[in-house]
């Protein structure tokens, strides 16, 4: 059985509705002290610091596969990451060419302070869903992660865990 692609109104909806979520979301950002006061709004470094979070280290090249920048904007994310003392490098054990990269002490506490202001930001959001509905609602959302994650294509593609 194929699945019948969405109408031409469903996915105008969509992305109304997703405009909405994320332009809140960016000012939820930008308005007061993002990550605590200790790393101004960056999009990209929050995304990098929170992967390292989450996955303790990552070579460069996995690290951009998966936040789908180039391998240039990476590198020029981590020397800024580095000269404020968040990220290290290291060479890779097992490819004395490879550097890894991981959170410092200091890259850690940034990155729990911004973990917890995206909790904050989504008990926020789960706030204004009846809770009767939450469940609906995070089940569908798990379902769209789950297939993006799944595709073939970057980002995402060779993530190094």
């Amino acid at each position: 059985m194929t699945q019948k692609m969405p109408q031409a109104d469903e996915v105008e909806r969509m992305a109304a509705a997703v405009r909405v979520i994320i332009r809140e979301l960016l000012v939820v950002g930008r308005v007061g002290q993002p990550a605590k006061g200790l790393l101004p709004f960056n999009p990209l470094y929050f995304h990098f610091l929170g992967f390292l979070l989450e996955h303790k280290r990552a070579r460069p090249s996995g690290l951009a596969d998966y936040l789908g920048v180039a391998r240039s904007t990476l590198s020029t994310a981590s020397r800024a990451l580095q000269n404020r003392g968040l990220v290290r490098t290291e060479p890779d054990a097992a490819d004395g060419r490879a550097q890894i990269l991981s959170l410092t002490e200091e890259g850690q506490k940034v990155a729990n302070a911004i973990r917890a202001q995206d909790l904050e930001n989504m008990r926020l959001l789960l706030s204004l869903i009846p809770p009767k509905e939450r469940s609906q609602v995070l089940k569908y959302m798990e379902l769209i992660t789950t297939k993006l994650e799944s595709r073939d294509a970057p980002p995402g593609k060779t993530v190094e865990r």
